[in-house]
């Protein structure tokens, strides 16, 4: 009896240590799918940041030059991660160091305007626009520039780059688009001509471009940072082909979604939280096998429109494999595990399939294995 017993309470454990240790890697499998940002020019053990590095509950994390929130509250000081090349070398060294698993080092570095290594902070990435590139219109000259910024984020370890914009220059009233010089063409095969280059120049220092803003930001009228953004009455199916062309290449190495809204491809969600745009568009039609990231959860055309849990909950299951949290526009210390706890508790309940997970973490992984 007593070795019955004994066998009962043996069994009993077991189920226990196992349910603990499959929930421990689901757990690790999806903070996988995230990126933050974060406060400071180093990592010190008091910064939030720290724990969530050690203890592998984010999959990387995104550098910005400036702090928004410092910016509109007019501080002299408006440095969120970067100070100098020296600075930020040591920086992302300590963040590989702590971190028990290869991180994504991303940056958004397109050139032109949109650039967090800039001159004031003596690094030497200044390049041309987009728009100026399409304009002159020599591959050649594209990917020189592009190696320019590829062969100095190589050097400060950096391994994602948010770009190019394969965005087409449709309206050319748009704020966020066409005024800031990202895009490269209103016309798709030139748009796709000038990224092949620029993602070519990135693959020789194997630093990850994540082409967007998918399916298109160029015919926005408004900026999904600042809200809900419209694209109905002005979104034109040729924004998808530098998509498939790219892909068509082998040269769509990863996508971040949009969040624009268009009702006549989806009546409910904005793009990145769609499943008829990133399932059934972007990975069934185009047939596009890699990473797919959301753009900044964080931005308003989300934020204001939608809980952080539909949110996510919903733009994991239309198919996004990595949600960014920038913690710029806005900032949690906490998102990286309330991130965790939404995810868990919903493949738990079944409203996200723990399938989902892990073809996103297989993805994530074989990606990373082949990253600085």
């Amino acid at each position: 009896m007593k070795k019955f017993i004994s066998i009962i309470l043996l069994l009993f454990c077991y189920t226990i240590l196992f349910a603990d240790i499959s929930d421990t890697d689901l757990r690790k499998k999806i903070a996988q799918m995230i990126i933050t940002g974060f406060n400071g020019t180093e990592i010190t053990q008091d910064n939030p940041v720290y724990d969530d590095i050690i203890n592998g509950n984010i999959s990387g994390v995104i550098l910005f030059s400036k702090d928004v929130k410092k910016i509109k509250a007019k501080e002299k000081d408006t440095t969120k991660n970067i100070k100098s090349p020296k600075q930020l070398k040591k920086l992302i060294k300590q963040i590989k160091d702590l971190s028990p698993s290869k991180m994504f080092i991303s940056i958004d570095e397109e050139g032109g305007q949109i650039s967090r290594l800039s001159s004031s902070t003596g690094f030497n990435t200044e390049t041309l626009s987009h728009k100026e590139l399409g304009e002159k219109n020599d591959t050649e000259l594209t990917y020189k520039q592009a190696k320019k910024i590829a062969k100095t984020l190589n050097s400060l370890g950096i391994n994602v780059n948010f770009a190019p914009c394969v965005d087409l220059a449709v309206n050319k009233e748009s704020p966020i688009i066409y005024k800031k010089g990202r895009s490269f063409s209103d016309n798709p095969q030139t748009a796709a001509k000038h990224a092949q280059a620029y993602i070519q120049a990135h693959n020789k220092y194997n630093i990850l471009t994540v082409a967007k803003h998918f399916p298109g930001h160029g015919s926005a009228i408004g900026d999904s940072h600042n809200g809900f953004t419209d694209v109905s009455s002005t979104w034109e199916k040729k924004e998808l082909e530098p998509y498939i062309t790219l892909n068509k290449k082998f040269l769509l190495n990863a996508v971040m979604v949009a969040h624009v809204y268009n009702k006549n491809l989806d009546k409910y969600y904005p793009a990145s939280m769609s499943g008829k745009m990133i399932t059934r568009v972007l990975k069934q039609a185009i047939g596009f096998k890699g990473i797919v990231f959301s753009d900044d959860m964080q931005m308003k055309a989300i934020s204001d429109n939608f809980s952080l849990e539909e949110s996510i909950i919903t733009a994991i299951n239309a198919g996004n494999d990595v949600l960014i949290f920038g913690n710029n526009l806005e900032y949690d210390k906490d998102i990286a595990k309330k991130f965790n706890d939404i995810v868990f508790n919903a493949v738990k309940d079944g409203r996200i399939l723990q399938d989902r997970i892990e073809d996103a973490y297989n993805k994530i992984t074989a990606t990373k294995s082949f990253l600085k």
